[in-house]
């Protein structure tokens, strides 16, 4: 991207929460914690953040289903020297003990702010809904019970086992040579030997399960978080759901907006995003609603997905719904951080990268046959979990339970 004068680094690592062991669970994002408190040449984290920082670059890392990401941008002419500290967090990490033991206080302070915020948990709730007792349903950065009694050793093991060269996809994008890069990346990481990488367990959500969750808190607003099924991301299918979204509840043209808001004012805050893994996903729309009118939110957003499953979308609000999604692509795609991720989630997941333009081939192609097709596959009522975080009694479970049936 030679316009650019920055340029943006991103570790990818095949390895998240759903790796994990339940004795485990949270391990994968207190390890990513650990790799930036100081490694074999910069040993402290303040000798990290001098390193990136004091050639005007900034850096982060995060920790997902089945990806963790170590992530930079910087000004070109520097590009080397983070790559070079980056390379000694990820290859010669410390984990003092010392700072094991601090951090651990800071995760735990992190897992419990979560119920500080019931908007943020509620998206938690509705996952353990969706897989209950499955990694999947997990939170990302495990339990307090279980990230209190993590030990260095097992964080040393579980490392050595994940964080192998053939688990990683380095990915840099912007004002760059292309050739150094790859010199530098050769003397960086040659010498790095292969390992075996192990498997996850499969998580498709099952049936038969308590379709409501409810955590009573006093709260001002109802949380509510309605979630069904959704569709791998390398399935046929994942266009015409990510179509759907933009239909439903992807911006404020959407219909659950123009509907729930803007026509019948229920709430304030809502709107619907997707969740796509490598053998499932969801689709989960999201609201923050006065205690009263919180089943009426409900029947409201389920007429919408009913809707969708027994009427064609009209050929116009598709086509909006596509240069909606398309634009959005393109937008993200103007900065080298957000271009370095897309090449190397991408290789990571698909092992391939798509140009930019067979998916947006992908997206035009879909039709309004499929839409309604993936509409009645995705929203069958079985399939239909909610969340809830509020005021309400958790004796209204079962209301909401019927009105999850069609009652």
């Amino acid at each position: 991207m030679p316009g650019m004068r920055s340029a943006s680094i991103a570790f990818f690592f095949n390895v998240g929460s759903r790796y994990e062991d339940d004795a485990v669970a949270g391990i994968s994002h207190f390890i990513e914690h650990m790799l930036f408190k100081g490694s074999e040449h910069y040993p402290s984290a303040k000798a990290i953040s001098e390193a990136i920082e004091g050639v005007g670059g900034n850096f982060n890392g995060s920790t997902g289903k089945e990806l963790t990401t170590y992530t930079a941008r910087v000004p070109g002419e520097y590009l080397s020297v983070v790559l070079q500290a980056m390379a000694d967090m990820i290859r010669h990490p410390l984990f003092d003990p010392l700072e094991i033991e601090k951090e651990r206080g800071v995760i735990i302070e992190e897992l419990s702010s979560t119920q500080d915020d019931p908007q943020e948990w509620v998206n938690l709730l509705v996952d353990e809904a969706m897989w209950p007792g499955l990694p999947l349903g997990r939170d990302d950065a495990g339990t307090i019970e279980v990230v209190s009694h993590l030990q260095r050793e097992q964080m040393l093991e579980y490392m050595s086992t994940f964080y192998r060269p053939n688990s990683l996809v380095l990915s840099i994008a912007g004002n760059i040579e292309h050739e150094q890069v790859i010199e530098q990346v050769k003397r960086l990481f040659d010498d790095w030997e292969r390992g075996d990488h192990p498997h996850w367990r499969e998580c498709f959500p099952p049936l038969n399960v308590p379709s409501v969750r409810m955590i009573q808190k006093d709260t001002e607003q109802t949380n509510l978080c309605l979630a069904t099924l959704g569709t791998a991301y390398a399935s046929l299918d994942y266009y015409p759901l990510l179509l759907i979204n933009g239909i439903l509840g992807d911006g404020m043209s959407s219909r659950l907006f123009q509907s729930i808001r803007e026509e019948q004012g229920l709430a304030y805050d809502i709107g619907s995003y997707v969740n796509s893994y490598y053998e499932t996903g969801s689709l989960v729309v999201s609201a923050g609603v006065d205690p009263s009118r919180a089943q009426e939110t409900i029947r409201a957003t389920i007429a919408e997905l009913t809707r969708l499953c027994h009427e064609p979308v009209p050929a116009d609000e598709l086509e909006r719904t596509k240069a909606y999604v398309r634009g959005g692509i393109f937008l993200g795609l103007e900065g080298t951080q957000q271009m370095a991720s897309w090449l190397g989630s991408q290789e990571c997941l698909y092992n391939c990268v798509w140009d930019v333009d067979e998916v947006i081939a992908k997206i035009d192609a879909v039709t309004i046959e499929d839409v309604q097709r993936v509409a009645q596959k995705c929203f069958a009522p079985e399939w239909l979990r909610l969340a809830v975080i509020g005021p309400d009694k958790t004796r209204r479970a079962d209301q909401f339970k019927k009105l999850l049936a069609g009652a």
